[in-house]
């Protein structure tokens, strides 16, 4: 009886750069349909790697033109791998960890753009959900494009092993920028900010939180602002979140609109 064998990667991974596009669609196709059965799986991050890399040059070209009306992915492929990653989300997200963890910036990119973020939050590695690795390793040019696709119930509702809402994991990252903060003020008002906080409802709302990041990156080098925006969204029964204490409470002012908050207790 003839046994199956798997390629060596070397021989994979001399295969894809042989492969086209649509050579390189089909096997996502072919595994979609098929499962395991045919497709080497660990192939199909080098894959999605090599196919995305030889259409966009950068994470950020792949952000900008993957919304629009003209692109260079078909709506038919969009899908077709869109199913691909739900199902593979559904086995476990054996490919969607592999991807976050080890692939490049465009990789990840095109996991945003293409992937139903619902899913992502779905599967844990080590404890952690998968929307929320990515959202601390993808790199921070597209990273207010993933906020904005998120949305509202995603960042607000979903909680992480702390009881905190993703968007707390991105109001902590740190070299979080202006540009987030421009992509979560156009998916939640004021009043749904303010209505944003930890499961059990202690420490501050989001509103707090997002205000006290405002007026730190205009006042505060980065390093300064890291260590008040740790204490700012400090949450007590939150058991791997410590308190720091600060010299000086931060007064917010009014900035770029916004009405002024006082976080000053």
């Amino acid at each position: 009886m003839k046994m199956l064998r798997t390629p060596l990667p070397h021989a994979h991974l001399s295969r894809l750069e042989r492969c086209g596009s649509a050579e390189l669609l089909a096997l996502f196709n072919t595994c979609l349909k098929t499962g395991q059965k045919t497709t080497p799986y660990d192939l199909l991050p080098d894959a999605w790697s090599r196919l995305f890399s030889g259409i966009f040059l950068s994470a950020e070209e792949l952000v900008d033109e993957m919304p629009r009306e003209e692109r260079r992915f078909s709506n038919d492929h969009e899908r077709m791998l869109r199913e691909f990653i739900k199902a593979d989300c559904a086995g476990g997200g054996t490919f969607v960890i592999e991807v976050i963890k080890n692939g490049g910036k465009i990789d990840r990119a095109a996991l945003i753009m293409i992937a139903d973020l619902e899913d992502l939050a779905g599967i844990e590695h080590n404890g952690i959900m998968a929307i929320q690795l990515l959202v601390e390793a993808c790199d921070k040019k597209v990273r207010p494009a993933l906020i904005r696709k998120a949305g509202k119930r995603l960042l607000s509702q979903v909680y992480d092993h702390r009881g905190l809402p993703i968007i707390f994991s991105i109001f902590g990252l740190c070299d979080l920028t202006a540009e987030d903060l421009d992509a979560i003020d156009s998916v939640f008002s004021r009043d749904e900010l303010k209505n944003v906080m930890s499961r059990n409802r202690t420490g501050n709302n989001a509103l707090v939180v997002f205000m006290n990041l405002a007026a730190s990156m205009k006042r505060y080098p980065r390093m300064e602002r890291n260590a008040l925006v740790r204490n700012a969204f400090y949450i007590p029964a939150a058991k791997d979140t410590k308190k720091e204490e600060c010299d000086k409470p931060v007064r917010i002012k009014k900035i770029s609109g916004m009405p002024a908050e006082d976080t000053k207790q």
